[in-house]
């Protein structure tokens, strides 16, 4: 039987088609015709329905309305549907000839290839063929599709709800591509009048014309649900995050322009490039494709001219050797250049940046999106920058959440376009002159952000020589056909990545570095290949399999001379300015960075050695390698004591690489199944001896990191010191399995054994390290690794591992531990702080933001009064006001806020803060209390106290803080430390302290630590110093440790109980801020002569740059303050001091020190008058009591003079050291320490003796 169609056909006018209809009417194969008319093209039709016709109203043929009618009305085996209307010629038995086609493929669906009128020309129009990946929604069929109808029906039945005005026919098309084949029939069948004689260039944009705008969010939506039916939806909550550390550069970003042949335009390119005003080094690299006209010259005439400006380095032009290169041929040589930068931002050479921001504002983007790729917005003009249509081009079709896949239904992204290099490097471009960077986008957009920038940053401007411009239809094609198949590639990635096949992409961060490495160092490329031919056997000794491997190159470790003088006369090889030019770092962190190690024992071995010259430690660097396993879970980290096989003892750092080629890591199996417990918890974790193991042998393992760095601290405190050693001798490995993390400390008893001394046929030179005490043996020497036995290797790894006896008092050590839950309050998540601003009987603010108070909605200025015991406000009395914000970044400025207490600086500001606002009453006045998150407090706090050393004062003020939270939380009902003194008739002992504040945890002024808001809050280098070291506190034993501080120690720091209760804390030791040994302060010759003279100390400088660091403005207004003298008349000092004490010295007679602490200062001061003596203190008391304000610190020494004829000196003079307590950290003196090389964690252990660094919180 005859298989038949049913036409349906849109129309705008009968007349226009009458012509076909009355041919479709005498056709055989057709059944029914329809045709498709909008209701005023009905009405205004005066002819009724052609003969054999029915007139159908729709509202427009994409409808899914449209396509529900059409699906009701097919009753014959195939539908032909007309999609536009347009004057139409078909071919003789062109449809016999589809339907046949569609047969005999078994097609869901034919479209074929047309003649097109174009005016009075008739031209061919080919089709492309469809696949996979011809998802757009302009792809261009032609006009006429035949359809399956019973795919019809089951769309239509599939598609009840469904209500699209414009992506009904796409819909369709997306549905007949699941469910069968869309076949191109590579015939002229018929020929359709062209309307639209717009040349390719004018046409390409309607796309992104935001007068389109509803039809693009319906394409979206429809394009979204086919990508999740077919398994290929991208979820963007599930992206990665780049690590823009990963690698060093020594520019932040590169401009890439490739070029061929545009004299006309390539030099406003390249200067709109190099205009570019930035806070970071940049460059500009042009790619020259052999251009023959004068644009070589051009730009040979520009690199002269920045070469006259001293800007040697800002253009560079490569000549590509190559001839067959496209543009991202191009791109490939720009980016792998070594001087390319962090990030490669696009500029095609007919185009300019619109502003000298741009580059800017994209390297901006990427940091703040955390995206891999940017793409910001551009305007079409031409040569003279007059707007085109459609003028800004912002591809607002790119949403947050569905961007990426929506990017797979149109042909552009945007521009300019900007690539973080490291992925650019390892994914290259497509050696094409189109669709090269579409390509990169869609490959960013499946596993990484990609960043918008929605304002204009670019001109794309349009002229004749645009290669664009004007294309034919088969470039036309050409074009589309590569986009189409890069869409079926990406959509096919994207099916096997959620299927959970690795791609390309999947390469680690520390595998590019890698690589990178290798790539550009020929002696470490070089070593890495040899490693390959190094020769290797295995040993058996009893069930224990070790691993022998000749390797000549690690002669340089093995043979290494590690003492004092050999050190001294060395340069450190892991210092970056000794390190080899060609030697890339990783940063890790704020305290260590990651290099490839150019001496391979593994096939990836890195070296992570900390930032600054520092002697190798594991206390307080053990985290470092739990933090380096978290974040690379495929490697193995192993540390090697300073006499236990590192060849830079004078440098602190670890080793890592390739994990599970370990005979200890191969043995695990076996090992793990005889385990003795010597300290383990309830959940299985803990410490234990590898009890099978060849030598004595400790076990971490826990799934916890911080309970890792415990058991490592329980373990390290138990083993034995030698004398003249700085720690314990050990060897680390850890290494993760799934989610354990496992730690081998191997303890050790000498650095090498005896016959690594031996001379002649009895030496062996084996120097064991970590890799060695775990069973992989180095030998450089080819008569070592030939003689050696299992059983002399065996004796070996012994005799410089634990003997038994010692090994049996660790034992016993570790078996005594506890492993209880620490004194201090364990933190969930990050805690808040209350701060005290301002007390007083009028407070006014405002809200710069809308908060929420009393259930309404409050923004403004507002003020408050202290009223019959109340808070007046808006006509209501209330005892406690909550002002809540809104929103997170919302925030309310107070006004009269009192910074410098009674302090020399004292003054009034208007002050911003973020968080919730409280008004209290607290006796007769209001108190304004800003409550807040800890983290967020200290960028302020430490924006206000310093300006360097942010990461070890982010520490230090978290550590003070939580300890006073804890302290005041843990005070009884009612108890209220205001002060604590002792009195008696003849002393008064004062100390001052946090305990004042009973309705809020902190004030904002120096007495607490100075919080000034967001008035002081946002430097980045602060904001960075405090993620960096989030929730890191100093403790002691147990506990958090009060880490006081002060602006100047003076050369010596006090201890706690000096200056506060007669507590002494451990950690807040008397030491000499410097080189040397701290004298007996607290002899009076020995503290004069201390205090008068002005011995070396890092807080001895006057260097304004390293203060203005530290200093804010207000602070460098002290011109002294390491060594500072005061003057006062017999009638200053006694005015001053009866003024301060309320009572009558009569004439000062005298100030006789009566008790100093250890670096000086005096606790205990007898003041001697003509009506009275009297002893005071402590430290602060005899501050304010000798000045109007404070005296910078009380380490000081009294001199008399102009006696009158009673013997009363008339004049005095005060010659003082320091400026502050000076107990804890020096603020100054760390900045020094900073200033010379020492990390964080080193000026911290320098001024807090015995502490470590412990997260209470992520």
């Amino acid at each position: 039987m005859r298989q038949k169609i049913d036409c349906f056909l849109t129309c705008e006018d009968t007349n226009v088609i009458n012509d076909e209809i009355n041919k479709l009417r005498n056709s055989r194969t057709i059944q029914n015709i329809y045709l498709l008319m909008a209701g005023d093209n009905i009405n205004n039709d005066n002819d009724e329905a052609p003969e054999g016709c029915t007139i159908v109203e729709v509202d427009r043929p994409t409808s899914s309305a449209t396509i529900k009618k059409i699906a009701v009305l097919a009753t014959a085996k195939y539908s032909l549907i007309l999609t536009k209307a347009t004057k139409l010629n078909i071919g003789p038995s062109a449809l016999e000839r589809m339907l046949r086609v569609a047969s005999d493929a078994n097609a869901a669906m034919v479209y074929s290839d047309h003649y097109s009128l174009e005016g009075k020309e008739l031209k061919q129009h080919p089709a492309i063929d469809y696949q996979k990946g011809s998802v757009r929604d302009d792809f261009d069929f032609g006009s006429l599709i035949l359809v399956d109808n019973d795919l019809l029906h089951e769309y239509a039945r599939l598609h009840e709800d469904c209500d699209m005005k414009y992506a009904g026919l796409y819909d369709l098309r997306l549905f007949l591509s699941r469910s069968g084949e869309i076949f191109h029939l590579n015939e002229y069948l018929y020929t359709e009048e062209e309307k639209d004689l717009r040349n390719s260039g004018a046409k390409q944009f309607d796309y992104v014309n935001p007068a389109n705008r509803d039809v693009q969010i319906e394409m979206e939506q429809t394009v979204t649900r086919h990508l999740d039916d077919i398994g290929a939806l991208i979820d963007t909550s599930d992206y990665k995050t780049p690590d823009f550390n990963e690698q060093d550069f020594d520019v932040e970003a590169t401009v890439v322009i490739p070029v061929k042949n545009r004299e006309k335009t390539i030099r406003d390119a390249v200067e709109s490039a190099l205009s570019q005003k930035t806070d970071f080094k940049y460059n500009v690299i042009v790619v020259d494709n052999h251009s023959n006209d004068n644009t070589g010259i051009i730009l040979e005439q520009i690199v002269e001219k920045m070469n006259g400006q001293g800007r040697n380095d800002a253009l560079i032009r490569i000549v590509p050797q190559r001839n067959d290169l496209g543009i991202g041929g191009c791109w490939n040589m720009a980016i792998n250049d070594s001087r390319c930068g962090r990030f490669a931002v696009q500029l095609d050479s007919d185009d300019l940046y619109s502003g000298n921001d741009t580059l800017q504002r994209i390297v901006d983007a990427f940091k703040k999106e955390k995206a891999a790729m940017i793409i910001g917005s551009y305007r079409m003009c031409d040569f003279e920058l007059n707007t085109l249509p459609p003028g800004l081009i912002d591809h607002h079709e790119w949403t947050e959440h569905n961007g990426p896949n929506n990017a797979l239904r149109i042909n552009g992204l945007g521009a300019p376009r900007a690539f973080f290099t490291p992925l650019l490097r390892q994914i290259q471009f497509p050696n094409t002159s189109y669709g090269e960077d579409y390509a990169l986008g869609l490959i960013f957009s499946r596993r990484y952000r990609i960043g918008r920038i929605y304002e204009e940053l670019y001109l794309c401007r349009r002229w004749g020589g645009n290669s664009d411009a004007a294309l034919s239809i088969e470039k036309i094609n050409a074009n589309n056909l590569y986009k189409d198949r890069l869409r079926t590639l990406e959509i096919s990635a994207r099916q096997q990545m959620l299927k959970g096949k690795e791609d390309i992409m999947d390469d680690s961060t520390l595998l590019r570095f890698f690589n990178r490495q290798i790539e550009t160092w020929d002696e470490a490329r070089n070593r890495y290949k040899d490693l390959q031919k190094v020769v290797t056997k295995e040993l058996q000794y009893e069930e224990h399999t070790l691993t022998l491997q000749f390797n000549p190159a690690r002669i340089t470790s093995t043979g290494a001379k590690i003492d004092r003088q050999s050190l001294k006369e060395r340069a450190c090889f892991l210092c970056e300015a000794n390190r080899p030019k060609e030697q890339f770092k990783k940063f890790f962190d704020n305290r260590f960075e990651l290099l490839v190690n150019p001496f391979p024992i593994l096939p990836t071995h890195f070296t992570i050695p900390s930032k600054h010259h520092e002697p190798q430690r594991i206390m307080g660097n053990f985290d470092e390698m739990m933090a380096v396993l978290t974040e690379y879970p495929d490697l193995m980290v192993f540390y090697n004591g300073p006499k236990c096989g590192a060849s830079a003892p004078d440098h602190a750092h670890f080793q890592a690489g390739t994990t599970g080629m370990l005979p200890l890591q191969q043995s695990w199996q076996r090992l793990s199944r005889n385990l003795t417990p010597l300290l383990t918890d309830d959940d299985g974790e803990g410490i234990w001896q590898v009890s099978d193991y060849l030598c004595f042998a400790i076990l971490l393992r826990s799934k916890d990191s911080k309970k890792m760095e415990k058991f490592f601290e329980k373990t390290y405190n138990v083993l034995p010191k030698h004398e003249g050693d700085s720690e314990p001798m050990m060897n680390v490995i850890a290494w993760k399995k799934d989610d354990d993390f496992i730690a081998v400390v191997i303890p050790r008893e000498k650095h090498r054994p005896d016959c690594y001394y031996a001379m002649g046929e009895k030496q062996c030179l084996v120097s064991p390290g970590a890799l060695d005490m775990a069973g992989l043996i180095i030998t450089p020497r080819e008569e070592d690794y030939n003689k050696l036995s299992a059983e002399q290797a065996v004796e070996i790894l012994r005799e410089v591992a634990m003997n038994k006896t010692e090994a049996d008092n660790v034992r016993k050590r570790l078996t005594c531990q506890s492993l209880s839950t620490t004194k201090h309050k364990t933190y969930e998540k990050e805690p808040e702080v209350s701060v005290g601003i301002l007390s007083a009987q009028e407070i006014s603010f405002m809200l710069n933001a809308p908060y929420t108070a009393k259930g309404e909605s409050i923004v403004g200025q507002q003020a408050v009064k202290f009223s019959e015991g109340g808070i007046l406000w808006r006509d209501n009395l209330y005892r406690e006001l909550t002002f809540v914000p809104q929103e997170e970044e919302a925030s309310f400025s107070l006004d009269n806020v009192t910074i410098g207490v009674d302090f020399h600086w004292q003054r009034q500001q208007t002050q911003t803060f973020n968080g919730t606002l409280r008004l209290v009453v607290e006796a007769d006045k209001i108190t304004a209390i800003n409550q807040l998150p800890v983290e967020q407090y200290l960028a302020s706090v430490i924006s206000s106290e310093m300006k360097s050393t942010s990461a070890a004062h982010a520490v230090i003020s978290r550590s003070w803080l939580l300890a006073q939270i804890e302290k005041r939380h843990n005070l009884k009902d009612g108890q209220n430390n205001f002060f604590s003194f002792v009195k008696k008739d003849d002393e008064i002992i004062r100390w001052y302290d946090r305990e004042d504040h009973t309705i809020f945890d902190v004030c904002a002024d120096d007495h607490c630590q100075r919080y000034q808001g967001i008035t002081e809050e946002g430097r980045r280098d602060v904001i960075n110093a405090i993620r960096a070291t989030r929730g890191q506190v100093l403790v002691y034993g147990d506990d958090i440790c009060d880490a006081r501080f002060s602006k100047c120690c003076g050369g010596a720091t006090e201890e706690f109980q000096y200056c506060w209760e007669n507590m002494p804390k451990p950690y807040l030791l008397a030491i000499r801020d410097g080189h040397g040994t701290l004298p007996d302060l607290r002899s009076e010759t020995a503290a004069t002569e201390w205090i008068k003279s002005s011995p070396d100390s890092f807080c001895n400088t006057t260097d304004r740059q390293i203060l203005a660091q530290v200093l804010n403005d207000y602070d460098q207004e002290t011109p002294d303050f390491y060594r500072w003298k005061v003057e006062y008349t017999q009638e200053e000092l006694r005015n001053i001091i009866n003024e301060k004490t309320k009572d009558n010295f009569g004439d000062i007679i005298d100030l006789v020190p009566v008790e100093r602490g250890k670096s000086g200062r005096i606790c205990r001061l007898k003041i001697v008058g003509t009506e009275k003596t009297l002893i005071i203190g402590k430290e602060l008391e005899i501050r304010r009591t000798l000045s109007k304000t404070h005296l910078y610190s009380s380490a000081f020494v009294v001199e008399q003079s102009d006696l009158d004829a009673n013997g009363i000196p008339q004049h005095f003079t005060i010659f003082g050291a320091g400026w502050g307590h000076g107990v804890g950290l020096c603020q100054i003196g760390a900045a020094m320490m900073s200033e010379n090389g020492y990390d964080y964690d080193s000026i911290l252990l320098h001024y807090y003796r015995g502490a470590n660094i412990k997260r209470l919180y992520d």
